[in-house]
């Protein structure tokens, strides 16, 4: 068996960060490096999906590698994939309840913009054509291919189709969607400011098409191009400030849902608005009808299912490693079988220890492995041959010191919500996991501790013993955010220590809860509720009940 402080090997496990990110993916395609082939199969369809996940769970990953499918099967399936980075597109405005409608309008302009430029950049590789064949183009097609990318601004010059200038919506137009929406909170809403910075920022003509105009227009392009459908894959969705995610939602299924244009949508789980009802009739993207979801969190828990959790996770490890060097397995692993990979590197207990603090998140994965091989270069005798639970527990602070706790620290009242859980859990009951009933599920505090990786939803719908009839969600602290807070060592006894995160099932945790005073008296003391002056009960001011008509969230009275 290969020494882990073999020289090529500390190569390959430190070039390991350079591909970390899929931002940082260049020399090798994502397909090479996607482990779960299952996920991709789950949403390589024409069904319009989002795709749900915390920052880590590989959504980016996932997208890039379903687009390097698509390009493999155009041939025989006649799927485009057209994938947008939404960070790229956001207008520099800020954004406020008047003009959310505005922001939206502009991405969605932009995303038409996409849509066009990359049909144009690939008609070669739309049509199969090679730059030395010619005329392909000939005939009745062309013509009509020709007349409606002149539509939309974009010019055959005998060689190839390029885009001109600007298309956007008129003036006319977005004022008349503006009000169709019936929820900006200001119905005068000036649409020319948007047509003004545009003018003046790019200095292009521009040709203003109805909403209509843009929308048949590009729905005739895939029969004209013989594509059966184009595939919009939408990155950073939760980039989109949440007001103006609902009216984007609704311009995306007003223009392109009835047509061949599939929508693939990456969003982080609390941060996203496709739909909503309001008033007797539903805006955006409806789950179950309009767009399905799919959720990456939880996929891969090993308190759930331990086995698929080892498997994946030796699969990315894997195929990581033998990315940066393909000759890497046979000249260091010759004798060792793809399935046995992690073990290569980590003793049993340090295995398992690494599984369960990785929360299901690829991500804190790699950046754990990486963290906890230095600490075993630094911290281990000759007698160690493996990475052990010392090194794992080290790397697992490390870590949440450098990604997480500032995020945390960042706002007050999730910072305080931590602590109070610590205490409560860790630090009184010696545990990690714990249940929340599912009606604190919305609480915007503990949902940013979840977007945080500081806090791991586990598993959603439990019992508890002691209290029939309330249904509760698994939660438990992240492996190493009791550093969070100056938690003297001494509390932390040993036997605390060497039972840390040791659940391999959720019956240990059926007594363990937060209920109802823990979050009353934490909205009290943050100012985020007062007592009711019905009921006495404390009123949480972030409850849409509060915000939506000042009603108690209890007894549903007026409370002003």
């Amino acid at each position: 068996m290969i020494s882990l402080s073999n020289d090529k090997l500390k190569k390959r496990v430190n070039e390991l960060s350079n591909i970390i990110r899929a931002e940082y993916i260049t020399d090798v395609n994502y397909l090479e490096l996607y482990a779960g082939e299952d996920t991709i199969e789950a949403i390589n369809n024409i069904k319009n999906q989002v795709i749900y996940g915390r920052r880590g769970t590989g959504k980016t990953h996932l997208l890039r590698a379903f687009q390097e499918v698509l390009i493999e099967q155009y041939t025989i399936e006649k799927r485009i994939p057209i994938y947008i980075d939404l960070r790229k597109l956001l207008p520099l405005i800020s954004v406020s309840d008047s003009n959310s409608i505005e922001f939206s309008i502009i991405v969605f302009k932009h995303i038409i913009d996409e849509i066009i430029k990359v049909l144009v950049e690939n008609i070669n590789f739309l049509y199969q054509v090679n730059e030395f064949e010619e005329n392909k183009f000939s005939g009745v097609k062309k013509i009509e291919l020709e007349k409606k990318l002149k539509d939309l601004n974009v010019q055959f010059d005998g060689k190839e189709y390029k885009k001109l200038d600007e298309v956007q919506l008129s003036e006319e137009e977005i004022k008349k969607i503006a009000l169709s929406l019936e929820l900006s909170k200001d119905p005068q809403f000036d649409a020319s400011r948007e047509k003004e910075t545009t003018v003046t920022q790019t200095f292009k003509r521009t040709r203003y098409l109805s909403f209509a105009d843009i929308s048949n227009l590009l729905s005739e392009i895939p029969d004209l191009l013989d594509i059966k459908r184009i595939i919009c894959i939408l990155d950073e969705w939760s980039e989109i400030p949440l007001d103006s995610q609902l009216y984007l939602a609704e311009l995306i299924k007003r223009g392109f849902i009835t047509s061949k244009f599939t929508f693939k949508i990456a969003a982080i789980t609390n941060r996203a608005k496709l739909g909503k009802s309001v008033e007797g009739k539903f805006l955006g993207l409806e789950d179950g009808g309009d767009i399905f979801p799919y959720n990456l969190d939880n996929r891969f828990v090993y308190e759930v299912n331990s086995q698929k959790t080892k498997d994946f996770f030796n699969d990315l490890l894997h195929k990581h490693l033998i990315s940066i060097d393909n000759k890497f397995e046979d000249r260091l692993f010759k004798e060792e079988k793809k399935n046995g990979f992690l073990n290569i590197f980590l003793a049993n207990q340090a295995l398992r220890e690494i599984l369960i603090a990785s929360a299901g998140i690829p991500r804190d994965f790699i950046n754990l492995f990486i963290n906890a091989y230095d600490q075993y270069m630094v911290n281990t005798s000759s007698g160690n041959a493996r990475i052990g639970v010392k090194h794992i527990r080290l790397a697992t602070i490390d870590w949440y010191r450098a990604d997480k706790k500032e995020q945390v620290d960042g706002i007050h009242n999730c910072k305080i919500l931590l602590e109070e859980i610590i205490n409560e859990i860790v630090i009184g009951k010696k545990k990690t996991h714990f249940l929340i009933p599912q009606k604190y599920s919305s609480n915007i505090y503990l949902n940013q501790l979840i977007d945080f990786r500081a806090i791991h939803l586990r598993k959603k719908g439990y019992s508890h013993k002691g209290n029939s009839g309330v249904v509760y969600d698994v939660y438990s602290v992240d492996y190493g955010c009791y550093t969070s807070i100056d938690v003297p060592q001494s509390k932390l006894d040993i036997d605390f220590i060497n039972k840390i995160d040791a659940i391999d099932n959720f019956r240990d945790v059926r007594r363990i809860s937060l209920e109802n005073k823990f979050f009353d008296t934490f909205l009290l003391n943050i100012g985020d509720a007062f007592t009711c002056p019905h009921c006495k009960v404390p009123v949480d001011t972030n409850h849409p009940a509060y915000i939506k008509r000042k009603l108690c969230n209890n007894c549903f009275l007026e409370t002003e």
